[in-house]
Parts: structure tokens; sequence; C-alpha cells
């Protein structure tokens, strides 16, 4: 759903039971649409475990940086696109230039990194983790998907721009269009034409076409334009796109580090046995990342417009409220692995050898989803009120900072556990750095005062180029 805060009545909520339907209504829709996504993500992953064998999952968990790569550059142009047209709802002629510059910015940088790519394939591939044996499974399932990742791109950005122009279920019917197509061609191209890892990559690359194909379609009759004129480039608007799109990027492009991270961990010490169990644990993890992921942004509407209404005591409230759900549902997810690890990862694979390894990893690499949860809701709460400068370094210090430390570290104490523990780690770290930097800029402390002096203190007009918009992400 869209992150703005179109739709929340101003007058205040007099009641707890009034407060919480404003929270579930907002946050529940987000989360289960990201939930919804996941779960695709998932049914795609057992098709091609299940059918083609756990070396594929290892292959795909090669390859698919690049495209994460490439989606995350696509969820920034379209993002900052539609965040800066709805700072100029007056001004068709700009609306219709950012548009335009939008798909521009798309289709320069895919042809970039595809050239790059099918230029010097071999070198990348082995530098995310490939091996000779994985080598031709990973070009197999990478270079149709490659082919069709522009339109991956565009299904980003476009669906931002359609949420925008007022039409979410537009939107949200092209996430499912998508998932229904790639699961149906999964199942015919891998079980019933015996296609092998490239049919998990056509199905793939066809539901990419076919989803934004979809969105194509809106713009028929939509106010927004092609703007294609001989004058000079506005690269101010260029950079302002950029901009805004960026923490959306850094969520996205983090998961492409730690993917690579892990790989090149993996493969050095337990062989593509180890990366073919990430490939699972990966696809299991999704399910809790993209839910909390949801659920977080899903405040950011009511954050930011109690923010706006300078109903101080509100955005807390919204704020506390937000961390005791997700807490709670952190502890299920937990309770669920500790219990039941093996069977989910028998979902995804018979082979009775890798069962439990990858049931242990799954373990330890969940361990810390309590603080995945928090760490989530706190960057989401600082984007909504206007402090994505913040909320930007926070994300990086987890993805990239203390991932590369824990990374680089634990291993040589605990060996492939000490890999499984990497990521909880980093995020143990960046909940205690958050906490740090609440007290440090009183955070919090600094909406409590007005509503005690508020005479003496000066609060800035918030705007909301901070805000993103949620969406699937294919791994990780």
């Amino acid at each position: 759903m869209s992150t703005g805060a179109v739709g929340i009545p101003k007058a205040s909520m007099n009641t707890k039971s009034a407060f919480r339907k404003q929270f579930y209504r907002f946050a529940l829709p987000s989360a289960l649409g990201m939930l919804v996504n996941s779960l695709y993500v998932v049914a795609d992953g057992i098709f091609i475990a299940r059918g083609i064998g756990t070396e594929a999952i290892a292959a795909v968990n090669v390859g698919y940086p690049v495209i994460n790569l490439l989606a995350a550059m696509g969820l920034m142009f379209g993002v900052g696109g539609a965040t800066l047209v709805a700072l100029h709802p007056h001004e068709q002629d700009k609306k219709n230039r950012i548009f335009t510059y939008t798909l521009l910015l798309n289709l320069a940088v895919y042809g970039v990194v595809a050239c790059i790519v099918f230029l010097f394939p071999n070198e990348i591939l082995y530098a995310f983790g490939a091996t000779d044996r994985l080598l031709p499974l990973v070009k197999d399932y990478l270079y149709p998907c490659l082919l069709a990742a522009f339109f991956l791109m565009i299904s980003f950005s476009l669906n931002a721009f359609v949420r925008n122009d007022n039409a979410p279920k537009k939107a949200m019917y092209s996430l499912v269009l998508g998932a229904v197509t790639n699961v149906i061609l999964d199942y015919f191209f891998i079980f019933q034409l015996n296609m092998g890892i490239k049919g998990g990559a056509y199905a793939t690359a066809i539901a990419q076409v076919v989803s934004a194909l979809y969105l194509v379609t809106h713009f028929f009759t939509s106010s927004f334009q092609l703007t294609l004129k001989g004058k000079g480039i506005d690269w101010k608007s260029i950079y302002r796109i950029s901009s805004l799109g960026f923490s959306s990027f850094i969520l996205e492009a983090a998961v492409m580090v730690i993917t690579v991270l892990v790989n090149l961990a993996l493969i050095k010490t337990e062989g593509e046995t180890g990366v073919a169990a990430f490939g699972i644990i990966a696809y299991v993890f999704v399910i809790p990342r993209m839910f909390f992921i949801g659920l977080a942004q899903g405040i950011q509407p009511l954050v930011s417009k109690y923010f706006g209404l300078k109903e101080y005591k509100r955005v807390i409230e919204i704020y506390r409220y937000g961390q005791k759900v997700a807490f709670t549902l952190t502890l299920v997810v937990l309770l669920l692995t500790v219990f039941y690890a093996e069977y989910i990862v028998g979902v995804f694979t018979g082979e009775e050898a890798i069962i439990p390894y990858t049931a242990n990893g799954l373990l330890l690499y969940t361990s810390a989803v309590v603080f995945v949860g928090a760490n989530f809701m706190n960057i989401s709460y600082l984007q909504a009120m206007n402090r994505a400068s913040l909320a930007n370094a926070i994300s990086i210090c987890r993805g990239i900072v203390f991932m590369a430390i824990s990374i680089s570290v634990l291993p040589k104490f605990w060996g492939v556990n000490g890999i499984w523990l990497a990521l909880p780690l980093a995020d143990v770290l960046t909940f205690l750095l958050t906490i740090f930097l609440f007290k440090a800029l009183k955070i919090n402390d600094k909406l409590v005062l007005p509503i005690v002096d508020a005479a003496n203190i000066q609060i800035p007009q918030p705007d909301f180029e901070g805000l993103k918009f949620p969406r699937r992400t294919k791994m990780f």
C-alpha cells in the first residue's frame, strides 16, 4: 500500500480501541500484502528445489544478486520519481518530465549493468561465489532473467507511479498477476516440459514482462505522459529522483551485499552444499523479513500524519504499540523455527543428508529475528519523521558495515555456525546502535518536551521526502 498519509482522519483518536483500529487499518494490509508476495517467492523456490534439486537453489542464490541490484535501482527511481511528483501535484509539465526521466534512468542503468554482465560473466559470477560446477547452472538461470530484468525495473518504478495516480488496486493486481504467472509457468516448464533451471528462469522472466505490461496499460488513460523534447537535461530533477529514492535502494542493495558475503564465506568452507543450504534458508527467511518490512511501512502514514499535526503523544503511542506488535510476532516466528526447523526445510528438499544441516543453519540464522522486527520498525519510524539520513545510516550499518565485520570474525571462532550467526550479530549490533542514537539525539525526548513546554521549543515542519513504498524482493 502507499505510504502516503491520505485517508487518516484529522481528529485525534480518543480511545485506545480507536487508536488500535487505525494502527491495524494501515499496518495490517501493508504487512499482509508483503506476506503474500513472500509466499510467492517461497513457492518459486519450492518448485526449483523439488523439480531440479538443491544444486539449482545454490545456482539461483549465486546469480540473483545481479537481478537484485537492478531491482534496487528500479525501486529507487520509482519511489524517488513518484515522491517528487507528489510534491508537485499541480505542475503537469514537471510531472511528465519526472515520469520520463524515471523511465530513461531505468533504461540507462539496465543497459550499463547488462552489458557489463554479458561481457564479463565469469569474472562477476566467480566473485559472487560461483564454482566451476555451479557456473553453467548460474548462467542458465541468470541470462534469461537478465534479458527480462528491464521489465522488472519498469515494474518496480511504474508500480510506485500507479499508486501515486490513485490506482492502488491496479498496483496490487500487477503483483498478483506476476505471482500467479510465475507459479503456473514454473510448474509447466519444470515438471511438464522438464526444462530444468532454464524453465524456472523463463517462468520468472515471462512473469516480469507480464507484470510490467499490465502496469503500462494504466498510462494509456493516465495524466502521465512521456515528454521527449530536445531541451537540456534537468540534472536537478534527476538528482532529486535518485536522492528521494535512495533509502529504498539501500534496503534492497543490502540484501545483495548480505547474499554475496554469505555465499563467499560458505563456498570457501562448505562448498556447494553450504550455498545450497543458504539458498533454502534465504527462501524461508524472506517470509518474516518481508512481513516485518510491511508492518514497519504500515506505521509510516500514521507517524507522518500525527507528526505533521504536532500530536507528538500519538506519534510515540504508535511507535511503542508497533514495537510491541513486532516483538510478539517475532517471538512466534522464533518459536516456530525452534520446533519446526527440519519440517520447514523438508518442504524444499527430500535429500535427507542436507535437512539437519540446513535446519541447524536456519535456527541460527533466525535466532535474532526479534531484533530484525525492532530494527525495521525503528528505520521506518525515523523515515516517517523525515529523518531519512539517520535511517539510511542505520540501514548501511546493518546490511554492510556490521555484516562485513561479523562475517569476517565469527567464522574464525565457530566455523560454519559463525557464518549463520553473522546476520543475527549484525542485527543485534544495529539494535544497540539505534538505542544509543535514540538516546544521544533524544529522538523521542524531543517529541515529549513540546507537550510540557511548547513555547520554548521550535519544531521543524516535516516533509515527506523520507517516505518509501514497500515492494517485493525476490530473494533473502
